[in-house]
């Protein structure tokens, strides 16, 4: 299965576009360079009270459908 990672900001009222049916797929580059398209609904999971942030990994079949997005566990702090 082909995969991808890509890194995103998207701040509540940006986030709010896209649900109130303004536009439906959100476009980012991905770590590697491509381009990728998803589905705004594939976010909501992701969603909190100020928006879309994080890294995810995207699970994608040959063909490009989307099999799974998982966001990437964050590095804990380092006290210096």
């Amino acid at each position: 299965m082909q995969h991808l990672i890509i890194d995103l900001f998207i701040p509540r009222e940006e986030f709010l576009k896209y649900y109130k049916g303004i536009a439906s797929q959100v476009n980012c580059r991905a770590r590697d360079g491509r381009v990728v398209s998803l589905p705004v609904k594939n976010l909501l999971p992701f969603l909190t009270h100020s928006g879309v942030r994080g890294s995810f990994v995207i699970y994608f079949e040959r063909g490009g459908k989307l099999v799974s997005i998982n966001r990437l566990a964050q590095a804990a702090p380092v006290n210096s």
